[in-house]
């Protein structure tokens, strides 16, 4: 299982995470069937976590306001409610403040505070991946 590193070395996702968003993408890109709000959620927050702890947040952020906002209520759906408050902080940085920060602190801000959070991220992606995968299972049979 990976290790909480708040010095940027983050070994990724767990395995029951990865074979999930792998199922996702495959779905998606298929056509073969329609991808749920549960599994966007997931992809959302994946992706997101996956830019934040691997340091690369600033140049996966193309349009800061509407991806913050995203992942927001992406980790929100997921249960990751401390990981949600530091996007919402950072999202309303950037609207309600005049002037804004500069965008490179707030996500320095972002990377910070969920490489310190003592939220188990990881583990609550990979269960509520498992859960997404028994869920799909039960519909097939």
């Amino acid at each position: 299982m990976p290790s909480k590193d708040t010095t940027g070395n983050w070994e990724g996702h767990q395995p029951a995470t990865s074979a999930r968003l792998l199922d996702v993408m495959t779905t998606a890109t298929s056509g073969s069937a329609k991808v749920s709000r549960s599994e966007k959620a997931l992809f959302t927050a994946c992706e997101f976590w996956d830019s934040a702890r691997s340091r690369n947040l600033l140049g996966q952020l193309t349009d800061a306001i509407t991806q913050l906002r995203a992942a927001e209520a992406s980790f929100t759906v997921i249960g990751l409610t401390q990981v949600a408050s530091v996007l919402r902080r950072a999202r309303v940085d950037l609207t309600e403040t005049d002037p804004p920060p500069v965008l490179r602190d707030v996500v320095e801000y972002i990377e910070k505070s969920l490489g310190d959070s003592g939220e188990p991220v990881d583990q609550v992606l990979a269960d509520f991946a498992g859960e997404l995968a028994r869920n799909r299972l039960a519909r097939l049979t």
